[in-house]
């Protein structure tokens, strides 16, 4: 696999990768750090690849809004996450753009590519996530699910495309296992595995995403332009935590009104406003006890309990298993 980047105002090349074919490594993992410094700005690229997978993590620091001409010499599937910043590409002789904002994601089959990037500047940086899948190791991941096996057929004819005809809002389980991965200290075959692993778990919750987002258009009594405004209030949920909104603030910013936000959320997402955020708190506080050295204590102020054992009771409901004994696992 070949890729290069280069603009119509250099006459160098900005980046090429030469990958093996599949990914393959003699090594079982293969990893390649890489810092760029030009004209056009700041870049560091840290490629983790083995055999059916490329996982890139890509950061940009734009001294302006940049246009590259991308090429690619083999066919992939792309799991696309836009972390910050915005950018879009364009197929040559193709009239159709693929555009990404801050905080979005979409699945894309390119039988190869070779076509036009544009990246805006952003105030702090860009970065991107990525992970690529060989047509060959897609395969093995399709059967059964109706979702995946409709995006085959379009592999399985060469034919460019996303899954989902809009992108979607990258969600705090997403971005918890993209940070994850990209800080993943462990070697050899371990790395292998926890690196497939959460990039099956990855796929499964875009999957699911696509999959609920059609099922709730079809939802009667909610307005299209309505689940529009109801997602985002999910979004903001997840980007505001730490100092959530109000339910009146959050119906504000979405521009509903509170019944209808009440109603709509649950009937959507099965669970209430503050029933998510509480979950959402949770997984956060799983993820404090494995990976931080905060007290419990700490821990159930943070996810809004007064009182300790009362964090632990529903912690326990939830996990099936106390705060002090997942520490223990």
């Amino acid at each position: 696999m070949q890729v290069r980047l280069t603009s119509g105002d250099y006459p160098e090349i900005i980046f090429e990768r030469h990958l093996p074919l599949d990914f393959k490594s003699d090594h079982g993992v293969e990893e390649k750090q890489t810092r760029l410094e030009h004209q056009l700005g700041k870049a560091a690229f840290n490629e983790i690849w083995f055999e059916g997978v490329h996982i890139a993590h890509g950061r940009l620091q734009l001294n302006k809004n940049i246009e590259l001409f991308a090429e690619n010499d083999t066919p992939v599937i792309e799991m696309h996450f836009s972390l910050a910043g915005k950018s879009k590409a364009r197929l040559w002789n193709s009239t159709e753009e693929y555009i990404f904002s801050d905080k979005q994601h979409n699945i894309y089959y390119m039988p190869c590519f070779e076509g036009r990037m544009t990246a805006e500047k952003h105030q702090e940086e860009n970065q991107v996530f990525e992970i690529h899948f060989t047509e060959k190791y897609f395969r093995r991941l399709n059967s059964g699910n109706a979702t995946l096996e409709r995006f085959s057929e379009r592999v399985e004819k060469q034919q460019a495309s996303c899954m989902h005809r809009h992108n979607m809002d990258i969600t705090a389980p997403m971005a918890m296992i993209i940070a994850e991965m990209s800080n993943c200290n462990k070697q050899g075959a371990l790395k292998r595995l926890f690196l497939e692993g959460k990039t099956l778990e990855l796929l499964m919750l875009q999957v699911e995403q696509f999959e609920s987002t059609g099922k709730s258009r079809l939802k009667a009594g909610i307005l299209p332009q309505d689940i529009d405004k109801l997602h985002h209030a999910r979004f903001l949920l997840e980007q505001h935590m730490d100092e959530p909104y109000s339910l009146a603030e959050l119906a504000r910013q979405v521009q509903l009104n509170d019944f209808k936000l009440k109603r709509g959320f649950k009937e959507i997402f099965g669970t209430t406003v503050f029933g998510y955020l509480r979950d959402l708190r949770m997984q956060q506080a799983r993820k404090m006890l494995r990976d931080t050295g905060k007290s419990i204590n700490e821990i159930a102020g943070y996810c809004g309990y007064e009182y300790v054992q009362h964090f632990s009771a529903a912690f326990k409901k939830k996990y099936g298993l106390s705060p002090s004994k997942l520490r223990l696992c």
